[in-house]
């Protein structure tokens, strides 16, 4: 990214996602759209970190920034020791309520994995670029959180009867 017009380019390409992703992380679509917003001021600002010679992408460099950006809005707000259940959002990305409270009980990063994972696609490798972290730890993790949230939807249904 060496002028305004790839970051204009990296926007376009881009927002959608980061805004449906960073939604999925801090449950409130206006907290999102500052956190995609602060993402893209700080790729600006870190733009020489972003290599070039087929080990990094854009996709995962900008995953990257956003999942740590919204993990400090996260701490900042003292949420991530609560984790409260967001209001549900008109614009939601196809995430019903029960599905978005048992999510919410979910660690962010495990969080982080499933939407990654099911929304988005990525594969291991590209989480691995993101989280910094071994994929084969990520795989395990992702498993494990697949299972406490089937768990956890299951506990919802046990309680409604």
């Amino acid at each position: 990214m060496q002028n305004e017009q790839d970051l204009e380019k990296l926007v376009h390409a881009h927002t959608a996602a980061l805004l449906r992703y960073c939604t999925g992380l801090l449950g409130c679509e206006a907290d999102a759209q500052d956190a995609v917003q602060k993402t893209f001021i700080k790729a600006w600002q870190q733009r020489h970190t972003l290599r070039h010679d087929g080990t990094d992408n854009e996709r995962a460099w900008l995953y990257r920034i956003a999942y740590r950006t919204s993990l400090d809005m996260l701490r900042a707000t003292k949420r991530a020791a609560a984790y409260p259940t967001p209001e549900p959002l008109e614009q939601d990305p196809g995430i019903s309520e029960e599905l978005r409270t048992a999510l919410n009980t979910l660690a962010p990063l495990d969080r982080a994995l499933i939407l990654e994972r099911v929304l988005d696609g990525l594969d291991y490798a590209a989480l691995a670029c993101i989280h910094g972290r071994p994929a084969a730890y990520l795989r395990t993790r992702y498993h494990r959180a697949k299972k406490q949230l089937a768990q956890r939807l299951k506990e919802g249904e046990h309680y409604e009867v």
